[in-house]
């Protein structure tokens, strides 16, 4: 199998079978996906012609392979060479080998490059962040040099900071964020006007599952046949417990957008029955008045949301919310039905006991609703909304609607 394949796959299937204006979403998790195949599979020959944007889906693919110890991964990551790559991935790919006992330090010629680009006053944001998200790997090895230069970048310490946001929001925040988000009529060219806003309330520690309430497209909280408020159970978990400006870590707070499905519910055994729904973060902008442009003011001053633009900086993609075909073996775990992702948004689904969960199916149909759609396969195309994450806070108890009415949100 060869990677053209895939790409010819891509450009002849997406237009008969699917046209939306976020079809690069969906090449890009094509694409991840072959990667991964080809890497079971040890058909990998020296990407020499990737660009950039492919060796970051490459090396992101090796990574989820040797995180999942497929076997083969680490073979590969030993036949790669590097020399033609961007900087970042370069990088990347050396704390692989590090990690994984490949290598005991960072090749001298990485070094030498690292320390020239780290002396200049602008350097690639990933950059810093892959070097502060992974500072133990490089100090261990021994390249304390180039953590002092980095640190002389006052980006390296947005990570560290992300503790700090975490605790920073106020139940007067969280009341004014559900009840005074502005429309989105300024936003992206009024691409979401129309579209349904989803909150999504977590605890700090992401064991415990996160609560959904939605406002349809006419800006109305959406409510259950006997007036109470409609809320959906989730879980934003990390299987490795990994902080989200990771790979594979938490899905961070701050704002998405959703984008639709996947063509098709494929890969049922990690991503369940139902389609799964596309995130993407809010682009970067200057200062980021475009994130800005969907909080209340009382919020634009505020860091909480932070975490995923520093998330969305440091490199992360392919979010999504979805089902899963495996089952939790363990009712001890307190997010116990659920199943933890590598940083996706986790939908309960299959049977316990007598209880069956389908909660993707109904998410979808629910959405569909709060955007006057009638609940079909055709129309789950057309799901568009704003995901708000938000973090209220360390208790160690599932979200619950009474933690949201005590916050005015009823």
């Amino acid at each position: 199998m060869k990677h053209w394949m895939s790409l010819a796959f891509v450009f002849v299937f997406l237009p008969m079978a699917w046209a939306t204006p976020h079809q690069d979403q969906v090449l890009e998790e094509i694409l991840y996906q072959d990667y991964k195949y080809l890497i079971q599979k040890n058909e990998i020959n020296q990407r020499t012609g990737l660009i950039a944007y492919d060796q970051s889906l490459f090396v992101d693919a090796l990574w989820d392979a040797l995180d999942e110890e497929t076997p083969g991964a680490a073979e590969v990551l030993d036949s790669i060479t590097t020399y033609h790559y961007e900087l970042v991935e370069k990088l990347r790919v050396a704390i692989l080998k590090i990690k994984y006992q490949r290598a005991t330090t960072l090749p001298t010629e990485l070094v030498n490059e690292l320390v020239n680009v780290l002396r200049t006053p602008e350097v690639e944001i990933k950059l810093i962040y892959t070097l502060a998200a992974y500072e133990k790997e490089i100090l261990t090895a021994g390249h304390t040099d180039v953590i002092e230069l980095a640190q002389t970048h006052p980006e390296y310490f947005d990570l560290a900071e992300d503790e700090v946001r975490r605790k920073e929001i106020t139940d007067d925040l969280i009341e004014d964020l559900f009840h005074k988000t502005p429309d989105a009529t300024t936003y992206m060219n009024g691409e979401y006007v129309k579209s349904v806003k989803l909150f999504m309330f977590c605890r700090e520690n992401r064991l415990y599952p996160c609560l959904m309430v939605m406002r349809n497209i006419h800006g109305e909280v959406v409510r259950n046949d006997d007036g109470s408020i409609w809320s959906h159970p989730s879980l934003a978990s990390s299987a490795r417990g990994l902080p989200s400006y990771t790979r594979n870590g938490n899905t961070p707070a701050g704002i998405f957008t959703i984008d639709s499905v996947m063509p098709v519910a494929d890969q049922q055994i990690s991503f369940g029955k139902f389609r799964r729904m596309m995130l993407n973060f809010v682009p970067k902008s200057k200062d980021e008045v475009l994130f800005k442009s969907l909080l209340p003011a009382s919020s634009h001053d505020q860091e909480w949301w932070k975490t995923s633009t520093v998330a969305r900086d440091a490199g992360r993609n392919l979010f999504r919310i979805h089902g899963t075909g495996k089952i939790n073996k363990d009712p001890t775990t307190p997010y116990f039905p659920f199943m933890r992702t590598s940083g996706c948004i986790a939908q309960r689904e299959n049977t316990y006991g007598t209880i069956t969960y389908k909660d993707q199916r109904e998410l979808l149909d629910d959405i569909m609703r709060a955007m006057d759609l009638r609940p079909s396969y055709e129309n789950e195309v057309k799901i568009k909304g704003i995901l708000y994450i938000v973090e209220i806070d360390d208790k160690a108890t599932p979200v619950t609607a009474e933690d949201l009415a005590l916050r005015g949100i009823l």
